[in-house]
């Protein structure tokens, strides 16, 4: 990286006396920011990205009941299935995660959807949930692998229907729990800090005795490693030296 900052710097010394500010330099200028402000995208917003393409991306979450990659016949992609008679679980990620952003599709395929956050294990977490045939849309609270649903108001389904894909986005940060619906807040955001064991925590998602779809899973956050393939983001650094060696064979 520092190779490719004394290369520019160069750049600008060699030409700033004589330099003449065409189109052409101008042009050059604005592109090698731009490449700058990928580099450092990739650098400094670390995510996680599952996509459930690869079987092998199910080896990373910690799972009770009955969980696998599976073939959804509406996205013609792969997803993650989970399914059981009590309650199934998958987690993913670190104790010590903090603040993260999450964001994931869903599918109630027999009616509920739940997402995890601060989580520790299957008997310790925090979480928001959606169940269609209950008209009903809460956070939720399990400490000791008892349940606490009274730790914040309660809401309906938000117009979420079994059988439906939906996207979600979670938003954990300063002791505090957003929920965002198909682009939408909804509910109160959590207040988290007066639950004691709960600063910080894995993600992941559960139900009970229902099945559900999940996909699309992005993640982030401070010192959550970033994953190749990740939407909007530069594939690899690599690919930013291929560049760098290109602007310097168009301009020696």
């Amino acid at each position: 990286m520092m190779e490719n900052f004394r290369y520019f710097k160069k750049f600008i010394i060699k030409r700033g006396g004589t330099m003449s500010y065409n189109l052409k330099n101008l042009g050059f200028i604005v592109f090698i920011g731009f490449i700058l402000v990928l580099f450092f995208h990739a650098e400094l917003a670390l995510s996680l990205y599952f996509d459930f393409e690869n079987n092998d991306q199910l080896k990373q979450w910690e799972t009770v009941g009955t969980w696998k990659i599976v073939k959804d016949d509406d996205k013609k992609s792969n997803v993650l299935s989970g399914e059981g008679t009590n309650e199934v679980c998958a987690l993913v990620g670190e104790k010590d995660w903090k603040d993260y952003t999450i964001e994931f599709e869903a599918n109630g395929q027999t009616d509920e959807i739940s997402v995890v956050f601060r989580g520790q294990n299957s008997d310790n977490y925090l979480s928001f949930m959606i169940a269609p045939s209950l008209n009903l849309s809460e956070f939720f609270k399990k400490e000791g692998g008892a349940f606490d649903e009274n730790i914040s108001q309660k809401g309906d389904s938000l117009g979420v229907k079994i059988q439906q894909w939906n996207k979600y986005k979670v938003i954990v940060q300063n002791n505090k729990a957003t929920v965002f619906l198909n682009g939408k807040e909804v509910l109160k955001p959590l207040e988290i800090g007066n639950f004691k064991g709960f600063e910080k925590g894995r993600i992941g998602f559960r139900q009970w005795s229902d099945k559900a779809y999940y996909d699309n899973v992005l993640i982030t956050g401070p010192g959550i490693p970033r994953t190749s393939g990740e939407p909007g983001a530069v594939e690899s650094i690599g690919k930013l030296s291929i560049t760098w060696a290109k602007i310097k064979k168009i301009n020696n």
